[in-house]
């Protein structure tokens, strides 16, 4: 009896860990694999019934979008820069780019875990305390949540959605009362710290006010704004939209970035951020047009990163002394 209680209160073996381990991964695939399935036949086929003679694409526009999308997520790296600038330590803005970008390919594993590890890992490189940077990337996820829902929220009144919503204006009222009730110090910097809890991690040694993370979430909102204007300029690059409509299409273009933030099985949100928007802009642009967006702006948002990673390594090698270096 007594080494049993003993035994339980040790916690799980290692055996029962890693079945636990294996399962989830089993679990992420298995996911992952049907989202791309569904969403990949979806796409095929709206692509198929496309009537290419009625699409023109407008080169400038086109591009003009590409490097709005690249530009989002170059600015990545500002609100962590912010935040740990008020935790503690930041290092020089190069080596945060550096980090932020190289750390970035860790998006394309499953769990997105790698992003996290990555950033953090390369942060302590530079002389930034475990602690304080695992509460910057923690704190910036969280407000990341936050910001970007209350800015996909009001999507919920776009024509095509708002048929569909009951009651849509008390729906979008409330969500954004909620919202704005998590950017409260003491309700976000509670949430902070249970999660740091749940990650074996100090909580924070005293509660984030409002300044500490005001202007992280403003850069934020900027990225999401610079998103939503890469997809609605090249929506307009393939078909006529109005101008009109840039504000819902920053709308949809959060909400579509935003679960596949949140889709911890998909790497950086594949599939689930092409479903979401053959769902949104599908009944506005055509389900076939929505398809061709959803395709054009997987590939600008891969290269984006994937560009971004490779110069944030460079960078990151070019400030490591030459002994440290790897041979050329």
């Amino acid at each position: 009896m007594t080494d049993s209680r003993n035994q339980a209160a040790a916690g799980p073996s290692p055996d029962s860990a890693r079945w636990k381990r294996a399962a989830l991964t089993a679990v992420k695939w298995g996911l992952f694999a049907v989202v791309v399935f569904f969403v990949g036949r979806a796409l095929v086929e709206q692509i198929g019934a496309v009537d290419w003679d009625e699409v023109s694409v407008n080169v400038p526009l086109a591009v003009l979008a590409m490097a709005g999308a690249g530009a989002a997520k170059g600015i990545a790296f500002v609100p962590y820069g912010w935040l740990l600038s008020r935790l503690g330590k930041r290092p020089a803005w190069p080596a945060m780019m550096a980090s932020v970008w190289t750390a970035r390919a860790g998006r394309y594993v499953p769990g997105k875990i790698g992003a996290v590890v990555g950033v953090v890992w390369l942060l302590r490189r530079h002389g930034v305390p475990v602690k304080s940077a695992v509460s910057a990337v923690l704190l910036g996820d969280g407000l990341t949540v936050i910001v970007g829902a209350l800015i996909a929220v009001p999507v919920v009144l776009w024509e095509p959605i708002r048929t569909q919503v009951p009651l849509a204006w008390l729906v979008c009222m409330a969500l954004m009362a909620v919202g704005l009730t998590c950017l409260h110090p003491r309700v976000f910097g509670a949430t902070a710290n249970w999660m740091l809890r749940r990650l074996g991690r100090e909580p924070l040694a005293a509660v984030p006010r409002v300044r500490d993370y005001a202007l992280p979430a403003l850069a934020l909102a900027g990225q999401y704004v610079l998103f939503g204007s890469a997809f609605w300029l090249m929506a307009r690059s393939l078909v006529p939209v109005d101008a009109s409509a840039l504000p819902a299409f920053v709308s949809a273009a959060t909400a579509v970035a935003l679960g596949g933030f949140l889709a911890f099985f998909a790497p950086a949100g594949l599939g689930v951020q092409e479903g979401l928007l053959l769902v949104l802009f599908g009944p506005v642009i055509g389900g076939g047009v929505a398809a061709v967006l959803a395709v054009i702006m997987r590939l600008a948002q891969t290269l984006a990163e994937l560009g971004l990673a490779l110069v944030g390594y460079l960078m990151y090698l070019r400030g490591k002394p030459p002994e440290e270096r790897p041979p050329a």
